[in-house]
């Protein structure tokens, strides 16, 4: 089992500030441009299409996140999709999916929170926080503008999100991203930790920590990757909510000790558990 990269990535690292790659390198990962047919592994980068991800791995059958393991993560809205037809129950925000023919969910209540499948504008404060139907249909010519006039607008019930801290762009949430391997949910950490190295709601308990570990099996159980990122948000009132699932193959992090704990674990080794207020093994 060995880990790669792409070394084409290399110069978005650099700009984006990912110290993955230097992490994963430290780890003796390899180029996959350096990888033979029989390798097993798994390939960390970036999404960048189901072209892009065939060209890689296609010709390497046992190197992972594969295009039929990721194809359901990459939009909130496909996950929200199997999520309702596996009948999985966790606590979330009601959301709605809006596609470019659809008429305006009649059930709408408001204020809500509008992004696409693929992106957020996650800017903090007040940001994509819709009022009424004039601010949604705004909102949603702003995005379909910036990420394509076909894009889906998903909706979702706004929450008054615990504060972490502030950075430039205003509020930071207490927000946690879980790393799942093989449907066990392995770690977790604090998701804006390069904008508030202190964090004021941290540590979580131990009961988060059961919760947080049940929600995240849960989510994850009807996906095929072997890395998985699930995100959740405590608001005001002390409730985590799930708001967000990927590939854990793309999802970024400031904390080196999880990112390298989670590849390790990857590898099939048994490190040493992160201990720290902001991340840590479940």
């Amino acid at each position: 089992m060995k880990l790669f990269y792409d070394k084409n990535d290399l110069p978005d690292a650099k700009r984006l500030r990912d110290k993955r790659f230097d992490w994963l390198i430290e780890l003796n990962a390899l180029e996959i441009q350096q990888s033979n047919p029989e390798d097993v592994g798994f390939l960390f980068g970036y999404e960048c299409g189901d072209e892009h991800l065939d060209c890689q791995v296609g010709d390497r059958p046992n190197i992972h996140d594969r295009l039929e393991e990721r194809r359901d993560l990459i939009g909130l809205d496909d996950v929200l999709r199997k999520l309702e037809q596996h009948d999985i129950q966790v606590p979330m925000p009601t959301t709605w999916v809006i596609g470019i023919d659809d008429e305006t969910p009649g059930d709408l209540t408001f204020p809500l929170f509008v992004r696409t499948p693929k992106s957020s504008w996650k800017r903090g404060g007040q940001q994509a926080k819709v009022a009424n139907l004039k601010e949604l249909n705004d909102e949603t010519q702003l995005l379909r503008r910036s990420f394509g006039w076909d894009t889906p607008i998903i909706a979702r019930q706004w929450l008054d999100i615990a504060v972490a801290g502030q950075w430039m762009f205003g509020d930071v949430p207490q927000e946690i991203r879980t790393w799942v391997i093989d449907g066990d949910p392995a770690a977790w950490s604090f998701h804006y930790l390069d904008a508030v190295a202190e964090p004021s709601g941290f540590p979580p308990t131990r009961q988060d920590l059961r919760q947080l570990r049940a929600m995240a099996a849960s989510i994850t159980s009807p996906f095929q990757s072997r890395l998985i990122a699930a995100d959740f948000v405590r608001d005001v009132r002390g409730e985590w909510c799930f708001i967000e699932a990927g590939p854990g193959a793309v999802a970024g992090t400031a904390h080196e000790e999880v990112f390298k704990y989670v590849a390790r674990r990857l590898l099939g080794e048994m490190p040493a558990a992160p201990k720290s207020t902001v991340g840590g093994a479940f």
